[in-house]
């Protein structure tokens, strides 16, 4: 039963994704529908529900696998490390140290790559959308649960039948099968000055994936996402002219 329910609430998840981005989609290109959509998506509510949708979406859905799918979750395979030992209910803090020392590290070293990215880009002529740069830390705190989450979710199921090394990355082919069938997504990609911050989202997919297999703690991804675009935003105001920063606020 478990078996089946992980599968059950996994494809249920690609398959929410799927289905909406593709009718919001088809919504939007339609001159009738976004005529009488548009008024909504620029109304004061409008963000406010989206965040609140995201939220359950990203964090409700695995949170309810977890709670009310018979072990459709596996709380170690999904990362969530304990603060203590099972054995002498200690605080393994040597464990947290090596993992948060594996985070830094890794982190650092993702940031320093797609920093140099997003200048070579700039220096290029393009104009690449500094994303994140508005964004308040806490915001920023935010997304990293968010996506963080979602990618261990879908880590989860193929990590139990493929074992933690291929199922980390068969997780992975799951999350760009959903962003390849994103329509949203593809026209990010086409545009050339919102391709790097997709490009920096595929970046830290796979940091996230290393960083797993590295530490199996979803709070050490959740933190490494966090500083890397933390700090790309704080790159991005340093470096950045003013007039450009001003005209994308």
């Amino acid at each position: 039963m478990a078996e089946a329910e992980r599968w059950v609430w996994l494809g249920g998840s690609l398959f929410l994704a799927i289905a909406t981005t593709q009718v919001s989609w088809r919504l939007w290109q339609r001159e009738g529908s976004r005529a009488r959509l548009e008024p909504f998506v620029v109304s004061a509510p409008f963000p406010i529900l989206q965040q609140l949708a995201r939220w359950l979406y990203y964090i409700g859905l695995p949170f309810a696998a977890l709670v009310w799918g018979r072990d459709a979750l596996v709380g170690r395979l999904l990362g969530l490390q304990p603060l203590t030992s099972p054995i002498d209910m200690l605080p393994n803090w040597t464990d947290w140290a090596i993992d948060l020392g594996w985070a830094v590290g890794l982190a650092m070293a993702a940031w320093t790559i797609l920093a140099m990215g997003w200048w070579t880009v700039r220096r290029a002529g393009a104009r690449p959308h500094p994303a994140g740069t508005h964004t308040s830390a806490w915001r920023l705190l935010g997304e990293a649960a968010l996506h963080e989450t979602h990618w261990a979710f879908y880590r989860n199921g193929p990590a139990v039948v493929l074992g933690v090394y291929w199922g980390a990355w068969a997780g992975l082919g799951l999350v760009a099968l959903e962003a390849a069938l994103n329509p949203w997504w593809r026209a990010d990609l086409r545009d050339e000055t919102r391709l790097p911050a997709g490009l920096v989202r595929v970046g830290l997919a796979m940091l996230s994936v290393i960083i797993y297999l590295q530490t199996m703690n979803l709070w050490m991804a959740i933190l490494a996402h966090w500083g890397i675009t933390w700090g790309l935003a704080i790159w991005a105001r340093a470096s950045a002219p003013k007039s450009w920063l001003d005209h994308t606020h």
